[in-house]
């Protein structure tokens, strides 16, 4: 089975100049593991229900812009890639979510290791 079997395309983003609250809402309320930031049309971010514990642990601020503590250093997949290929990825850098972006870079989607478990069924 191929990422783009599976894949989310309902979205949420944010840009960096938003805060954690406004990111922490998005999480709660669609029910969703991740926030992508979009600078310019461009993926530059993501920003995790994980980054969100541990930002909280640390009592940072909910007012906290994005930029700051967003990872910037995105891992991410292909539309073509297979699970096995996704799966790996997410065990060696010990992510949850990877971003979908095509040979250009574009992102086209997002995947979940809860995708992936619901298609293991």
């Amino acid at each position: 089975m191929k990422v783009k079997e599976i894949m989310q395309t309902n979205l949420y983003s944010l840009a960096p100049s938003h805060t954690v609250r406004e990111a922490a809402k998005i999480i709660g309320e669609k029910d969703v593991g991740s926030v992508l930031i979009i600078k310019e049309g461009k993926l530059v971010g993501i920003f995790t229900e994980r980054d969100l514990a541990r930002l909280i642990a640390k009592g940072v601020s909910l007012d906290t812009p994005l930029e700051k503590v967003m990872t910037k250093n995105l891992i991410t997949i292909g539309p073509e890639d297979s699970l096995i290929k996704a799966t790996c990825k997410m065990i060696e850098h010990d992510i949850r979510h990877l971003p979908v972006v095509n040979e250009n870079g574009e992102l086209l989607g997002i995947i979940s290791n809860r995708d992936i478990l619901k298609n293991l069924i």
